[in-house]
Order: structure tokens, then C-alpha cells, then sequence
């Protein structure tokens, strides 16, 4: 009789303990979860430090001389120097 009752027991405590494993708060499906949250937040980090990158070339290239200012303003601001002449190609 007491070993059918620790027998019980223990069955139990085997299924609570597997519950727990998998669907627990720390289980197997949180860690996947967190495992997915991770890789998604690595991706958005390395486009943000590609981008933060290219700034940084833009600055450096701004900072190194007047033809980087120079190109930026024309291409940005569609600057012209004087003497030079403008053709603008529309399509239909």
C-alpha cells in the first residue's frame, strides 16, 4: 500500500516536473521563443550597423575635402556651378 502511494507520488512529480520543462515559464517553448526573439533582434542590429557604417564613410568622406561637399550638394541639392548647363531627362 505505501508503495502504491509512492509510486503515485513519484509518477506525479515525473509529470509535473516534464510540464514544467516543456510548458513551464523557463521551459523548452520560452527558450525557443527567446532563441527566435534574439536571431530577429541580431538581424535588425547588423542592418542598423551597416547603415551606421555608410554615415560614418559619408562623414568622413565630408570631412576629408571640398569634392565630397561638392558632390553631396549637387547630388542632394541639385547644385550647378556657374558656366555649366543643366539637362533634365523626363519620361512619359
Amino acid at each position: 500500500m505505501i508503495l502504491r502511494i509512492l509510486l503515485a507520488l513519484m509518477f506525479s512529480l515525473l509529470v509535473y516536473l516534464t510540464y514544467q520543462l516543456v510548458w513551464g515559464e523557463q521551459g523548452m517553448q520560452r527558450q525557443e521563443e527567446l532563441a527566435k526573439q534574439i536571431q530577429y533582434q541580431e538581424s535588425i542590429n547588423g542592418q542598423l550597423r551597416q547603415r551606421n557604417e555608410a554615415l560614418r564613410a559619408q562623414v568622413r568622406d565630408l570631412r576629408q575635402g571640398e569634392d565630397a561637399v561638392e558632390e553631396h550638394i549637387r547630388t542632394e541639392l541639385q547644385y550647378i556651378k556657374e558656366g555649366e548647363v543643366f539637362y533634365r531627362m523626363v519620361e512619359k
